[in-house]
C-alpha cells in the first residue's frame, strides 16, 4: 500500500491530492484487488491476462495494473466531491471494463517499467519502520495506536464480509438473468409453434374450402340434408314435428 501510494504521488499528483484531501488511502480500496489479484471486482477475461502478466513479469504487474487503472480514470475520480462517492465509483464503476479498455490497459502495463521505482520504494519503507521502531511510540500515544490498529482490523473484516457478500449477489444476479434468458427463450419457441399451427389451420381451411369448391352443387346439397338428418356427431336425428 505505501508503494502504491508513492507511485501515486510520484505519477499522478492530483489524483493523490484528491484522495488524501478526503482521507481515502490504498487500503481502502486497493486492498481487495491485490489479495485476489484483481479477480474479485474485475472481469474474468482481464484478470486471466493478469495472472498470465504475472507468471511472466512477477508480482511487480499488480503495482502496474492498479496504477494505469487509477490513472485512466483521474477525471471521473477527482470529478467525485464526496468520500461516498469515491468510494462507490473505486469499487463499483472501476471495475465495469468495456474490452476496449481492458486492451488498453494491457497494453500500457507491458509497455510499463517501475520496478527501479518499486525497489526505491521497499527501502524507503523498510527504513522507516525502522526508524519507528527505533524510536519507539510516545508514552501517551500508545493508547491511541492500539485502538487505531483495532479499528483497522474491524474495518478490514468489514470490507472482505462486503466484499463476500457482494460476490454472492452478483452470482444469484447471474442465475436469474440466466432463468430469465431461458423463460425469454421457451416463450419464443411457444409463439413460433403457435404462428405454425395457425398457419397449418389456415392451409386446411383453405384445402376444406377448394375441396368445397370443386364438387357439384347437388352433392354439396345432400351432404347438407345428410347432416341435418344425422345431427353434428353423426347420429340419426328425427324431423317429425311432435304433436
Amino acid at each position: 500500500m505505501y508503494q502504491l501510494s508513492r507511485l501515486l504521488h510520484d505519477y499522478h499528483r492530483d489524483l493523490y491530492n484528491h484522495l488524501e484531501e478526503y482521507e481515502i488511502g490504498p487500503s481502502l480500496y486497493a486492498a481487495p484487488w491485490f489479495l485476489t489479484l484483481f479477480a474479485s471486482q474485475f472481469p474474468l477475461g482481464f484478470v486471466s491476462r493478469i495472472f498470465d502478466l504475472v507468471f511472466v513479469q512477477g508480482p511487480g504487474v499488480i503495482f502496474k495494473v492498479a496504477l494505469c487503472l487509477l490513472s485512466s480514470h483521474e477525471r471521473e475520480i477527482v470529478e467525485c466531491d464526496s468520500f461516498e462517492s469515491i468510494v462507490d465509483y473505486l469499487k463499483t464503476t472501476l471495475p465495469t471494463l468495456t474490452q476496449t479498455q481492458m486492451e488498453e490497459t494491457i497494453t500500457k502495463v507491458m509497455e510499463m517499467d517501475i520496478s527501479k521505482q518499486l525497489h526505491a520504494y521497499e527501502v524507503e519503507y523498510h527504513v522507516l519502520q525502522d526508524e519507528m521502531l527505533d524510536a519507539g511510540p510516545p508514552p501517551d500515544d500508545s493508547e491511541r495506536l492500539d485502538k487505531l490498529e483495532k479499528t483497522n482490523v474491524q474495518l478490514k473484516k468489514q470490507n472482505m464480509d462486503l466484499l463476500e457478500k457482494l460476490q454472492a449477489a452478483r452470482q444469484k444476479i447471474q442465475t436469474l438473468e440466466t432463468s430469465m434468458e431461458n423463460f425469454l427463450s421457451r416463450e419464443s419457441k411457444m409463439k413460433h409453434m403457435i404462428r405454425s399451427l395457425e398457419q397449418e389451420r389456415a392451409a386446411y381451411q383453405r384445402t376444406i374450402e377448394r375441396m368445397r369448391s370443386s364438387l357439384p352443387p347437388d352433392t354439396l346439397t345432400d351432404v347438407e340434408m345428410t347432416q341435418i338428418k344425422t345431427g353434428p356427431n353423426g347420429k340419426a336425428k328425427s324431423t317429425a314435428k311432435k304433436p
